[in-house]
């Protein structure tokens, strides 16, 4: 029999020390944070911290051993190796002043690419896109920071340009499901594939750099997120037949930029570009004579036979109207035997679809005061057209000593202004956020940013009535519902069903006699008197009879009322479901025991929390029911 050895089986041998850990790769801390980032390795918790660290009890990190193991050979931390190795030499270069040297060690630096590690992570697309709600936050957080000397400009350059790309196939796409503007900033959710992804935009505020905050390790995560998203991105833009990257309109860019700047090109149209600026240089000059000439002999041929060709053209135009009409399927007649089936008629357009181009005929007007990025996307994403006050500013009002060589360009601002004049005859909507407006267009609905907000989370329009300029706004609350359960907009239906209820009840009494109405009251007043005079009356017999059994009155009174309070009796059938789950119970382990309860608790908990917010409700509703009363 062989002596077992203390410390050599079971979480000793299962877990391993940070120490331990960095001793065995032979890397530095920051380098071993790194490769653990990139790896997707955590620490863990072990059940008994003192086995797992051998009899220890101070406090340790602990990694799987099979993890650390996993790392040995993997190649990028070679490049850590190599990257040290070319800074002690680059810095020796340096030290002697030899810039040559130098100069040719920077350029021949090593470099290493994190696309296999993400491949390694996620071995499916669907994968990649269900963990893309992280990578998206910190883009988004990162494209919002100012440069600093933690944080260089390309990095933010970098992000920004990713992050615009995001949303501008998101809106091409019209993914874009549901939308909270909170005060951390604006949530979005888009559905992808098949997968929800949310992600959160902060503010364009002015942002503060926190002291405490390690850059070294946020950035990390921001280097494979960014390969991990060019990845994303490069599968999405092909797959719905895009050029990846997309182009950039100068022009707008310069302006207002945004995902406005992007130009969503296909692949076809492109390709179609292509062959016609390569066919329109292999033409030469003589061969432009002779195509000129058979082209017209074509012309004459097709002139000759255009009234023949006139009957067949409506015959096929006919049929191809026929085609695109969907097929109407007929069910065949009832028999004795068989009865016949209803089949469902095909629909034309879905829910989801007409949900999609909720503001496909409109265009909507942002004025300056908007914030242009969160809005503008919302209703590009609804099928919407945007004018953007902003845009037209900077269109017509041209500063040509910014611009250079203004002189050689022609700036017809007359030619602009009638541009500009076309493009808002055909404005529905003008979307602002004032609380009064000096003058107004007519034929133009006058809309708050929220309204685009709750119609897209909706699903449908919402009316405009509640968001005029300057009115108060409904609650804009949180499309994913609250995390107790407690849903506020199904609680506002059921009151409503329930308040039409009790309107269709007082109406109906209403419609009875006022004659009546006060004969009752009249009758009803006498009997409470006479019930009352009865009610001493017995109260002072029983007194009487209690008093002569030697009974205290006062006593008999509490045990009627302590009787008055009992709950009311349970069926037989609550009574066997309450024995069965005791049964149960009974049946259960100390560890399952303790966790039923805990559940039991948090349920409890929600639905107490429910019940207290359903009542204040109430009360709130109630308040304003008869404040609107007196009014």
């Amino acid at each position: 029999m062989r002596i077992k050895k203390k410390h050599q089986a079971g979480a000793a041998k299962n877990f391993i020390t940070r120490t331990q850990a960095v001793k065995k790769l032979q890397l530095s801390l920051a380098d071993f944070r790194r490769i653990c980032i990139f790896k997707g390795i955590y620490p863990r918790a072990p059940r008994s911290a003192k086995k797992a660290n051998k009899g220890s009890t101070a406090p340790t990190t602990f990694y799987y051993t099979k993890d650390i193991q996993y790392l040995l050979h993997e190649p990028v931390i070679q490049k850590f190796r190599d990257h040290k190795i070319f800074a002690r030499k680059l810095s020796r270069a340096l030290g002697r002043g030899d810039v040559s040297d130098a100069k040719r060690l920077d350029e021949n630096r090593p470099r290493y690419k994190l696309d296999r590690i993400v491949k390694e992570r996620y071995p499916t697309f669907l994968d990649a896109v269900r963990d893309l709600d992280d990578s998206l936050s910190m883009l988004f957080l990162f494209a919002a920071m100012p440069a600093s000397d933690k944080i260089s400009a390309r990095v933010t350059e970098e992000a920004e340009k990713l992050c615009n790309q995001w949303m501008a196939y998101v809106a091409r796409e019209r993914l874009l499901r549901k939308v909270f503007v909170s005060i951390k900033g604006v949530y979005y959710e888009a559905e992808v594939k098949g997968q929800e992804v949310v992600w959160l935009v902060p503010f364009r505020f002015p942002q503060n750099v926190p002291a405490d905050v390690d850059f070294r390790i946020m950035l990390t995560f921001l280097e494979f997120y960014n390969t991990l998203l060019q990845f994303v991105l490069y599968k999405l833009y092909a797959d719905a037949g895009l050029v990846y990257p997309p182009k950039i309109d100068s022009a707008k860019e310069q302006g207002v930029g945004g995902i406005s700047a992007y130009v969503m090109e296909s692949k076809r149209d492109k390709e179609l570009s292509l062959q016609a600026s390569t066919v329109a240089t292999a033409i030469t000059e003589s061969e432009m004579e002779s195509r000129a000439q058979t082209i017209s002999t074509v012309l004459s041929k097709f002139t000759d036979d255009a009234a023949g060709d006139a009957v067949d053209n409506d015959q096929d135009d006919d049929e191809e109207e026929a085609t695109e009409n969907l097929d109407q399927f007929t069910a065949l007649p009832s028999t004795d035997t068989a009865i016949s089936d209803i089949i469902p008629q095909p629909e034309e357009t879905s829910p989801e679809d007409a949900a999609r181009n909720l503001l496909s005929p409109f265009t909507l007007f942002i004025g300056r005061e908007v914030p242009l990025e969160i809005v503008e996307f919302a209703i590009i994403s609804l099928g919407g057209a945007v004018v953007s006050e902003s845009a037209l500013d900077a269109y017509l009002n041209v500063d040509t000593d910014a611009v250079p060589d203004a002189g050689e360009i022609d700036f017809d601002f007359d030619a602009r202004q009638r541009e500009v004049d076309a493009l808002l005859k055909n404005v529905t909507h003008q979307v602002c956020d004032r609380p009064a407006l000096a003058s107004r267009v007519p034929g133009r609905i006058y809309v708050q940013p929220q309204w685009i907000f709750d119609s897209l989370n909706r699903g449908r329009l919402v009316p405009v009535d509640d968001y005029g300029v300057g009115a108060t706004l409904p609650p804009h609350l949180s499309p994913w519902g609250d995390g107790a359960g407690y849903d506020p907009e199904a609680m506002g239906e059921e009151e409503e069903v329930e308040g039409s209820e009790d309107e269709d009840e007082e109406v109906e009494g209403d419609e009875g006699d006022e004659e009546d109405v006060d004969i009752e009251e009249d009758k009803q007043e006498e009997e409470e008197e006479e019930e009352g005079e009865e009610d001493e009356a017995l109260q002072h017999q029983r007194e009487l009879e209690s008093e002569a059994k030697g009974i205290m009155y006062s006593s008999a009174t509490s045990k009627k009322r302590k009787r008055a309070g009992e709950k009311p009796k349970k069926s037989a059938a609550e009574k066997q479901a309450e024995e069965e789950k005791e049964l149960r119970k009974i049946m259960m382990t100390n560890k399952q025991k303790k966790l039923y309860n805990q559940m039991q608790y948090g349920i409890q908990k929600k639905d107490n929390r429910r019940d207290t917010l359903k009542n204040k409700r109430r009360k709130l509703e109630k308040n304003k029911q008869h404040k609107k009363r007196v009014l």
